[in-house]
Order: C-alpha cells, then structure tokens, then sequence
C-alpha cells in the first residue's frame, strides 16, 4: 500500500483512535467482513468543531452516503470527501449504541457499547473530548428507512477488506468502535476487529 503513514487495529468490540492531518487519505477497513464501526472526528486545533451526521444530511440533502460525498462538520465545513468506498452503504440517522440502549431494550446492565469504546479509544489516546452517541456516524451499518418510515437493521452483507478512503480536509482526531452489537442483525451477529491506515498521497 503506498505511502502508510499509520496502522491501528481496533479489536473486535472494543475501540482505537488515530490522528490524521489534511490531505491524507484514512482507510476504514472491515478486516472479516460483515462488520458495523462507529467513527467520530474533530478538528485537532479546535475540538468545538466536529463531524455532525445531522449536518451532513442537511448539506447534502439525503441521508445517502458514497463515493464523492462529503461528510460536513457541525459548522457546515467539510470533514471528510469519500474518495472510494467498496460498500456504499452506511447510517447517518442513528445514535451509537450506550449503557441505556441495552438496559432499556435488552435489560442488560453491563453489555460492552459503541459510546463507551469511543470513551475507551479517547483515553488511550490520551485526548480530551466529550462524546455523544449522536455524533458518531455509523459506517458499513446496513439501515434502511421503509416507506412507512421506519428504521430497520438488515444483516451487514459486504465482504473482509471491504475499505471506505476518506480525504480529509483538515487536521483531525478520529475514534472507531467495533460495533459490539450482537443482538440484533448489525453485524450480522458476530463482532469482528476493524482496521484504521492513514495514507499520504500528497507530493512531497
């Protein structure tokens, strides 16, 4: 792969965080297949601005993400262009999953959770940043919204390897939990590890 400037493996259920400067290029990879992560970014200078999944849809009009998107921040800047993505299928609309997901609707009380590896990837990256499940964009989830307008979770179908590149337009921190949803079709109920590589194809 040309120019890797970083490698990070993010276990299975569990969360990692990667710095990525702008202009390079930041592979989100499915390492087994069939697998959910959720990310979240800010600007390194600035963390008051940050990827917002609710801004991306009013930019962009649509809650459809692909190759040529552009994922925008909370002050309507681009974050992210989607250089290349093998899937094309990803969620905007849903919160990560927290401790209150699986207590209310599944009546656990100490299940592993999407918010909580972020918490977990934040601090072992040694940064500083409140987390909100609302901010996480949920890439490789297979949702769909019926004509009634409800939100179903089909099983997650792409390939290992599968790869989402992201160019980014500024300096970012960026955390991914492997999603640990094994109860419903997420991940097609079973969790695996993920992948994040930066890339430099900038010249020199």
């Amino acid at each position: 792969m040309e120019n890797v400037v970083e490698e990070v493996l993010v276990p299975a259920s569990q969360g990692r965080g990667i710095r990525v400067r702008e202009g390079q290029l930041l592979d989100v990879i499915d390492v087994e297949g069939r697998q959910v992560g959720d990310l979240v970014a800010w600007f390194e200078d600035d963390p008051s601005e940050y990827l917002s999944p609710t801004h991306t849809v009013s930019c962009n009009t649509s809650i459809r993400l692909e190759t040529g998107s552009e994922v925008f921040s909370n002050y309507r800047n681009p974050v992210f262009t989607i250089e290349s993505d093998d899937v094309e299928k990803h969620d905007i609309i849903v919160p990560c999953c927290d401790h209150e997901r699986f207590a209310r609707d599944y009546g656990l009380d100490s299940h592993r959770h999407c918010l909580g590896n972020l918490e977990q990837a934040r601090d072992l990256l040694g940064v500083e940043f409140v987390l909100h499940g609302e901010n996480a964009w949920n890439v490789f989830m297979h949702n769909r919204v019926t004509g009634n307008g409800q939100v179903v979770t089909d099983p997650a179908a792409h390939e290992a390897g599968s790869t989402i590149s992201l160019r980014a337009h500024h300096d970012l921190v960026v955390l991914l939990s492997a999603c640990p949803q094994d109860l419903t079709p997420c991940n097609d109920f079973n969790c695996t590890p993920m992948l994040l590589r930066t890339r430099d194809t900038r010249s020199k």
